[in-house]
């Protein structure tokens, strides 16, 4: 039986990618921008190079900005590095569906919970903008504790935080390796929200597929058929 729902925070109950074109007109405003590309063509590449690229690190990222032209001169990467965490802490764009489905959790008797890569207080910054913290029973932020997913150690934290046994747990998320792999390590059941799309093709499947925070609920009642 399911008695425990866990979910990843960046696109997964964060739209990442609506904060990144909200972005536009700031990254405007402190870099050196091509003029003659749109805000709508800016937020495209970034975005495309924020799913393809995220896991390989801000830098690359940054690369590919450079790249394709939106920058008529390269920031240095200490000071787009230093951007993203200022307007992270500040910006944050949520699926409207997430606070009404972690609640419908809740009211299945489920517990709830989030594990998130990351400096405290960035992600913190991201929850409390997106007013997620009085919905979860527990929150890590990985940063607190020097161990990162996919390490199942993260999500034994978890586990006994809550008090359940492995297969009484779901994570979901979006990163076939960080979320799907390593929660798979730790004997939990998985869910992939496929909200960029990629999947690394040497990563098994996971138990499920959505698309949106609203197939959540049906989701995990299939699971427990």
């Amino acid at each position: 039986m399911i008695k425990a729902v866990i979910f990843d925070l960046d696109h997964t109950l964060f739209d990442r990618h609506g904060t990144l074109k909200s972005l536009v007109p700031k990254l405007r405003e402190e870099f050196s921008v091509n003029e003659n590309m749109s805000d709508g063509e800016i937020g495209e590449i970034w975005c495309y190079a924020d799913s393809h690229f995220v896991y390989s690190g801000w830098e690359r990222i940054l690369a590919y900005l450079s790249e394709k032209g939106v920058f008529k001169e390269a920031p240095p990467f200490p000071d787009y590095s230093a951007f993203i965490y200022k307007h992270f802490a500040v910006t944050a764009v949520p699926f409207p569906e997430t606070v009404p489905m972690l609640e419908e959790l809740h009211s299945m008797g489920l517990k709830t919970g989030l594990i998130t890569n990351g400096n405290h207080a960035l992600q913190y910054a991201k929850i409390g903008l997106l007013g997620l913290e009085p919905h979860f029973d527990e929150i890590i932020a990985t940063g607190d504790y020097g161990i990162h997913k996919p390490d199942r150690a993260i999500f034994d934290i978890m586990r006994e935080k809550l008090g359940f046994a492995p297969e009484e747990m779901v994570y979901v998320g979006d990163n076939p390796v960080n979320d799907i792999e390593g929660a798979r390590g730790a004997g939990w059941k998985t869910v992939w929200m496929k909200s960029t799309g990629w999947w690394d093709e040497r990563i098994a499947p996971a138990d499920r597929e959505i698309s949106r925070v609203t197939e959540v609920i049906d989701i995990i009642l299939s699971l427990e058929e």
